[in-house]
């Protein structure tokens, strides 16, 4: 049986696969590890600058990227963010100021939508508009009876949409909110440019040195 390989017998050597460097690659740990080396993402040409710990993992600076990985953080666990693309890092605890934002417009517009479906509730124009033919001296013109009882119902209709509208907006603002004091927690930010930032937990210590460390690989 023949065998694989090249002329002279000795097994023939794997080529580069899609850009990576395929003697990191051997060296790659399973995804989830706590011993997950940044040289192993790194692509053909590609060099690891800076590399600090972040938590349970580890953050790093290369010759292209900004590279972040945390087994232990919710959400995602790695990310990689091309060097141009990265005007600061920091550390911040002020959480996700997207969610805050929208906790307080769904908050405001949920509490119209109940307060003005709660008044035309207690206002009860619906009945006051419906004509009921037996009760007044002389009956009323078809289309005018036909007019009232459509704005009856439409009134009708509206209060219903905003009591239910305004209660689902509460609902999800409060929601919203409680994810909001979540992510209020000591978080390495990667601020982009044109872009949301990148926002990874860890304790304050780490990421203030794993902030220190990078922007000053970056700076370089």
């Amino acid at each position: 049986m023949e065998r694989d390989g090249g002329a002279d017998g000795r097994p023939a050597t794997p080529g580069a696969s899609d850009g990576i460097d395929t003697e990191s690659a051997g060296r790659a740990d399973p995804v989830g590890s706590a011993e997950y080396d940044p040289e192993t993402l790194c692509y053909r040409g590609e060099r690891v600058v800076e590399r600090t710990p972040l938590g349970a993992g580890w953050a790093a600076v290369t010759t292209h990227r900004v590279l972040a990985y945390n087994p232990t953080t919710d959400g995602r666990r790695f990310e990689a963010v091309d060097r141009p693309n990265v005007s600061d890092v920091a550390v911040d605890a002020a959480g996700d100021k997207r969610l805050l934002g929208w906790g307080l417009r769904a908050a405001v517009y949920g509490l119209a939508g109940l307060g003005g479906g709660v008044a035309l509730r207690a206002m009860n124009l619906g009945e006051t508009l419906s004509m009921d033919p037996a009760s007044t001296g002389a009956a009323p013109v078809g289309s005018v009876l036909a007019v009232t009882d459509a704005l009856a119902a439409a009134l009708s209709v509206l209060t219903t949409l905003l009591l239910v509208g305004g209660g689902a907006l509460v609902v999800g603002a409060l929601g919203l909110l409680a994810r909001y004091l979540r992510t209020r927690r000591p978080a390495l930010v990667v601020d982009r440019f044109g872009d949301d930032p990148v926002r990874l937990s860890v304790p304050k210590s780490d990421g203030e040195r794993a902030a220190r460390a990078l922007s000053a690989a970056l700076d370089s």
